[in-house]
C-alpha cells in the first residue's frame, strides 16, 4: 500500500533530520542557501506537495537528481552530510 501524504511528510522529515547528521540547522541552511526556518519546517513535516510528486517520479525510476540539477544521480554512498572543514 502506498503511503499517504501525511506518512510521506513524516518520513521526509525524519530523513532530513538524519541526513543533516551532526550539522546544525543553520549550517545546513548555509550549505543549501536556504534559511534555518525552512530547514526547521522540513524537519517538522511541512514539506511542499511538489516533493510528493518528485518522490513518485523517483519510484517510477526517473532520476530526480537529473531532473533537478541536470546531473546524473550520485553513486551509492553516504546519505548523511559531513560537517564542513573549518
Amino acid at each position: 500500500m502506498e503511503p499517504t501524504f501525511a506518512e510521506f511528510r513524516k518520513g521526509m522529515a525524519d530523513r532530513v533530520r538524519r541526513a543533516r547528521g551532526d550539522l546544525s540547522q543553520a549550517q545546513l541552511a548555509e550549505l543549501t542557501r536556504y534559511t534555518q526556518q525552512m530547514i526547521s519546517r522540513y524537519e517538522n513535516g511541512r514539506v511542499p506537495k511538489a516533493f510528493w510528486f518528485l518522490a513518485g517520479l523517483s519510484e517510477a525510476g526517473i532520476d530526480v537528481d537529473w531532473l533537478l540539477t541536470g546531473r546524473r544521480r550520485r553513486r551509492a554512498g553516504s546519505t548523511r552530510l559531513a560537517r564542513p572543514s573549518e
